[in-house]
């Protein structure tokens, strides 16, 4: 009988265990808020280098605490006559933009950062699909939140990705997540979705389709989640 009781217990202990992770997954399952005045001349200087191009369908800025910075934007470019082509850009430096200028208090030191661009054509179904998943994990249920004190000093030399969107009456939405902590279908569904996009634009021309398809697949999972607030 105690044996039994025993077995009760711990299967209750685990069914609460999982539900605890669960819920804490699921309140965590979010982009924090970013600070647009930290570190300003830093800022300043990782734009120029890494967000040249606009970004109306999507960009994903990650900034390692030692390695190259680097980012991947999607945009659309108005052609004549009367077309409009997607493109997917990925930017890379080659060496840590922080530390080479010391965290901007050496700007010129700037000039030796060089970096290295890809540019890519996309279809207009998959840009827009993307575009609706940033808009999504930017706003609404998922605008992003404060974060939390406890996870704030986890974030030392941690790997900041902050994701962004223009929008068309002039908006910017922001959010970020240290990749430390991502802890979240939700979440590691947006942070997929941006690394296949890196991995079609370093891919040969001739495997780019196989990863458009992938990238679909990607973006319609996470889409599937925003529907639903809980999941």
């Amino acid at each position: 009988m105690r044996k039994l009781f025993l077995v009760v217990f711990l299967l209750l202990g685990l069914s609460f265990a999982r539900n605890s992770s669960f819920a804490a997954s699921s309140a965590n399952d979010c982009l924090y808020q970013v600070d647009l005045a930290q570190f300003p001349k830093y800022r300043t200087l990782s734009m120029a280098k890494l967000s040249p191009t606009p970004f109306n369908y999507a960009r994903m800025m990650v900034e390692p605490a030692f390695a190259p910075e680097y980012s991947v934007s999607v945009y659309s470019q108005s052609l004549k006559p009367d077309r409009v082509k997607y493109v997917v850009t990925y930017i890379v430096a080659d060496q840590n933009l922080w530390q080479a200028t010391d965290i901007a208090r050496q700007p010129q030191r700037a000039k030796g950062v060089k970096t290295h661009r890809t540019d890519c054509e996309i279809s207009k179904q998959t840009a827009e699909k993307v575009k609706q998943a940033w808009i999504a994990m930017l706003s609404g249920d998922q605008h992003p939140k404060p974060m939390r004190e406890e996870d704030v000093g986890r974030t030392t030399d941690a790997t900041i990705a902050e994701f962004s969107i223009q929008l068309s009456h002039g908006e910017t939405l922001y959010g970020e997540v240290a990749l430390e902590l991502v802890d979240g279908r939700k979440t590691r569904g947006l942070l997929e979705v941006a690394n296949a996009l890196i991995e079609y634009c370093k891919a040969i021309p001739t495997d780019r389709p196989a990863i458009a398809s992938q990238i679909d697949r990607k973006v319609g999972r996470l889409l599937d989640l925003l529907k639903h607030k809980r999941f």
